[in-house]
């Protein structure tokens, strides 16, 4: 068999050609410079700034001051100085103060009470010394008030409420004519507390009246005086709070009425019934005052020795029951049996003579 050669390989590829690509690359750009910021340049204005007050003095040490700025190269234009401010109009004065009250009124009339006076000379240590040493001590009466007796410095006391009064008052007034809220608080606060402290009533009308009064005349004010004092006198009310006003605001007022009589008519024929009137109200339940209640039924009697009111036994009782006082009692139990026409009241006389007694 015929055989038959292999077939000759094919002759191998040519690998392809590359082909150079040449690539002209530029070299990078440099980076853009940044731009300085145009700063707007700073104009400062003067402001200006008001002066303090020099520092207290302390023993304390004082901080470090802060390190002064360094100056700016850059060269700050100067601002235009402002203009001068307009001056405020002028205001309206105000009105003229009214008059100071007498009582309120320094020694020469327009000048008030501890007013600053300018020495006449330059004072010597001594009077210092004798200046403080008299400021520092407690104040004493006067050699005056002294010598006016009970009755002078009593009513001394009640000019100088009455002035207190009127200078709180005229001080309110002020400040309000001034709108000055502030110092009205302080004297509404010191007149309220003025009205709330008791005012002591040292001497009774009938003890300043004295015993040497007679009732000479009828008057017929006098006697409407008496019917209206009478009439709160025995006024129906209870107690506060049980009744408002309470019985209290009514004797008052009867109290008021009966001493008018006493002051203003003293020659009244209803002098010696104000007073008994005035001993009944001292000594009841309310004001519980028993030694002035006494001394106005010892004027009833003295003024009107034939008074018909019982003046002389409800002393005696009083001083029996309330005031202890067993020699004051009997004294006067025996004055009521020979004096009086009542033979209820004798009879209560006797009685109690025998049991402060035993006889």
């Amino acid at each position: 068999m015929p055989v038959e050669a292999p077939a000759a390989p094919p002759p191998p590829e040519k690998p392809p050609e590359t082909v150079k690509i040449e690539m002209r690359v530029d070299p990078p750009a440099p980076p853009p410079v940044p731009e300085k910021p145009v700063t707007a340049p700073k104009i400062e204005m003067p402001v200006e700034v008001p002066a303090l007050p020099p520092p207290p003095p302390s023993r304390m040490t004082t901080a470090p001051k802060a390190p002064a700025k360094a100056p700016s190269l850059v060269e700050t234009p100067k601002a235009p100085l402002p203009a001068p401010a307009a001056r405020p109009p002028a205001e309206e004065p105000l009105p003229p103060l009214p008059p100071m009250p007498p009582e309120l009124a320094g020694p020469r009339g327009g000048e008030p009470r501890g007013a600053l006076a300018k020495p006449s000379r330059e004072m010597r240590p001594e009077e210092i010394q004798k200046e403080l040493a008299e400021a520092q001590s407690e104040p004493v009466a006067t050699q005056n008030l002294v010598g006016m007796g009970e009755i002078g410095i009593v009513d001394e006391v009640a000019r100088a409420r009455k002035a207190y009064v009127r200078g709180l008052t005229a001080l309110k007034e002020y400040y309000t004519a001034r709108g000055n809220s502030y110092k009205l608080d302080w004297a509404n606060s010191e007149f309220d507390a003025l009205v709330k402290v008791p005012k002591i009533q040292y001497l009774g009308v009938a003890e300043i009246a004295g015993p040497e009064l007679r009732p000479l005349r009828h008057i017929d004010a006098a006697d409407k005086l008496y019917e209206e004092g009478m009439q709160y006198k025995n006024y129906p009310a209870m107690p506060y709070p049980m009744s408002d006003p309470g019985k209290d605001v009514y004797l008052k007022k009867s109290l008021e009425k009966f001493q008018t009589i006493i002051e203003k008519y003293p020659d009244s024929d209803k002098i010696a019934a104000a007073a008994f009137r005035l001993g009944e109200t001292y000594g009841g339940w309310y004001f519980n005052d028993y030694a002035r209640a006494v001394q106005c039924y010892e004027r009833c009697w003295q003024w009107d020795p034939k008074t018909p009111l019982p003046a002389v036994f409800n002393a005696a009782k009083i001083y029996d029951e309330k005031l202890k006082n067993r020699a004051k009692a009997v004294e006067l139990y025996n004055r009521a049996m020979t004096e009086s026409n009542d033979q209820d009241l004798v009879n209560q006389s006797r009685d109690r003579i025998r049991a402060l007694t035993g006889k």
